[in-house]
């Protein structure tokens, strides 16, 4: 970096490194605001000759490359940092492909395997959702998902498995009344907040993903 005899220790170079690392551990705006802060911070000690100062800079627009990069989109989420509303989305979308399934009336085994394995999967997402914290955004959603989404999915779960009538009713009853209400709030769902990860937390979550 800028470690020429030329160069001064000076508190720019020190501090912005200090502000660039700490942005690394933020995420969303917050972030974005602190490592802008190191990169302007690094660029006057730069003029200052102040030794490390560029690396402040460097590692300042880690922060502020990275979190531009996830508002474009252009990097997944790592599955172990999926959100709240990624889980209920996915959830939904296998609810969607269980009931392409039974557009056929009579299944045959292997699509009743078919049928049961995308419930089981919506049932998996639906139950990594922080219910409760959703609730508080969306009025109405915790009983409507816990009661209708979540107990149409183990209803029909069930009674594709022991092959109970009353079971596969009771489930399609349940998820038809999830349906109106997931409808008539499907714009509410969409503002639900989805936390950006910090810099840190995203390569740990790629990491064990």
């Amino acid at each position: 970096m800028n470690d020429s005899p030329d160069n001064n220790w000076g508190p720019f170079g020190i501090v912005s490194i200090l502000i660039g690392i700490t942005s690394w551990f933020l995420g969303g705006m917050l972030s974005l605001v602190i490592g802008m802060i190191a990169v302007a911070l690094g660029f006057i000690g730069n003029k200052k000759h102040q030794r490390l100062s560029q690396t402040g800079m460097i590692f300042g627009a880690f922060s502020v490359l990275f979190v531009n990069i996830m508002n474009l989109g252009i990097i997944p989420i790592p599955p172990a940092l999926e959100s709240d509303k990624s889980h209920i989305i996915n959830s939904i979308n296998a609810s969607i492909r269980a009931f392409e399934v039974l557009k056929d009336k009579k299944l045959e085994d292997h699509e009743r395997e078919k049928l049961i394995g995308h419930c089981r999967y919506a049932l998996k997402e639906a139950r990594m959702v922080n219910i409760g914290n959703v609730g508080k955004q969306v009025a109405g959603f915790a009983d409507h998902y816990r009661n209708e989404f979540i107990g149409g999915m183990e209803s029909l779960i069930e009674g594709y498995e022991n092959s109970d009538l009353s079971k596969k009713f009771k489930g399609g009853l349940l998820l038809d009344k999830w349906a109106i209400w997931n409808k008539e709030n499907r714009k509410n769902l969409g503002k639900v907040k989805e936390p950006t990860p910090s810099l840190i937390s995203f390569i740990r979550g790629a990491i064990a993903g």
